[in-house]
């Protein structure tokens, strides 16, 4: 029906586009969240905007860099915030991150220890939302390789991704084992 030329040409350019695609998707994050969870009683109405609009506080214990845990916990308050939502560190909703934690469920998340150091090049993480002292109302596990130091840009990524990940809009949109999911907000 089509010249042979014609039909390799358009199979090329759907190919190039299909690459181009698949870049964008895994280029936009840096690392994986392998695991998250949304306590049924978290409110989408309250909670769902504060990636964006911020303040957020992150509480960090575990530090994969060696640097001070006061600067470690700076650096990442500073790199969660939504843009031009810098507050000071203490306002806002408590989000814990362990760094170095291998495993958590609701009740543990917001108390995880975190280790110091990485594996192998990997940096792995239990980050939490949490409600009063001690409940989750939603927490995730992730990682991310071959990070250079605290400065990276990928880390910076990883912690943003993940924390916009801890404020779903939709309990739906946060499944954990939806297999459809292919974007940092689902």
């Amino acid at each position: 029906m089509f010249p042979r030329s014609i039909t390799r040409t358009v199979a090329a350019r759907n190919a190039t586009a299909l690459a181009a695609v698949a870049a964008l998707v895994t280029g936009c994050s840096a690392g994986k969240i392998n695991f998250v969870n949304v306590d049924s009683s978290y409110d989408a109405s309250q909670y769902a905007h504060l990636p964006y609009t911020g303040p957020i506080f992150a509480e960090v214990t575990g530090n994969p860099f060696g640097m001070s845990q006061e600067d470690l916990e700076q650096l990442v308050n500073a790199y969660i915030q939504p843009p031009n939502a810098r507050s000071p560190i203490g306002q806002g909703p408590r989000v814990h991150i362990a760094f170095g934690a291998t495993a958590a469920d609701r009740h543990s998340a917001c108390q995880e220890g975190g280790a110091k150091g990485m594996v192998n090049g990997t940096i792995t993480m239990v980050a939490a939302l949490c409600r009063g002292g001690d409940a989750a109302l939603t927490y995730l596990v992730g990682s991310v390789d071959d990070i250079t130091g605290p400065n990276d840009p990928r880390f910076q990524s990883f912690l943003r991704q993940a924390t916009v990940q801890l404020f779903p809009k939709t309990d739906e949109q946060m499944h954990d084992n939806n297999p459809f999911c292919m974007f940092p907000s689902c």
